[in-house]
């Protein structure tokens, strides 16, 4: 199993920016359902188990904490945060994402960018009026312990979040101590 390196990281985020960029351009009227927002986390697939010895060699150059967890109880996700950002000016934590065993055809490497509104997440039909014109696929989402929306344009997945990552992970931490 191959985790990303910092490298790898800042130059997804660079592209999954541009790709933003672009889309809000695009649609102006999404920059005003959305209002101010910050890119929080990226998503990065990996095949196989998630191996969180192996991924401590990179804890240091990646992030200050980790965090692992299952989700849907199908797979796992390893959240790896850094006090400072390490791209984009605010770009946080890093999701490396067990690939699901039912979608084994699933790409792997940058998978999506999180990005934090902290006024709320938009209405699902209000983001979808804003991009109505553009091929933009809008759906909410959610598993135990949160929703987003998720937005994929380009071949680029977006998900709004009125939350951050980190803070689901620490939200599940605490009710692994209440059990």
């Amino acid at each position: 199993m191959s985790y990303p390196t910092l490298h790898e990281i800042r130059h997804a985020a660079d592209e999954y920016w541009e790709v933003w960029e672009r889309l809000l351009n695009a649609a102006p009227k999404l920059r005003q359902t959305i209002g101010q927002h910050s890119a929080s986390a990226l998503g990065w697939k990996v095949d196989g188990d998630l191996a969180p010895l192996e991924a401590t060699e990179r804890v240091y150059e990646l992030g200050d904490s980790l965090y692992l967890g299952p989700v849907n109880s199908e797979r796992s996700i390893m959240t790896v945060r850094k006090e400072r950002a390490i791209a984009l000016d605010t770009l946080q934590h890093i999701k490396i994402l067990q690939r699901r065993p039912s979608r084994p055809d699933d790409a792997l490497g940058a998978d999506s960018l999180d990005m934090y509104v902290p006024h709320g997440t938009p209405g699902l039909a209000a983001v979808k009026t804003a991009v109505e014109e553009l091929e933009v696929d809008v759906v909410a989402q959610s598993n135990e312990a949160h929703e987003w929306l998720s937005l994929t344009y380009e071949g680029h997945e977006f998900k709004l979040a009125d939350h951050h990552v980190w803070d689901v992970c620490m939200k599940e931490g605490q009710a692994l101590g209440e059990h």
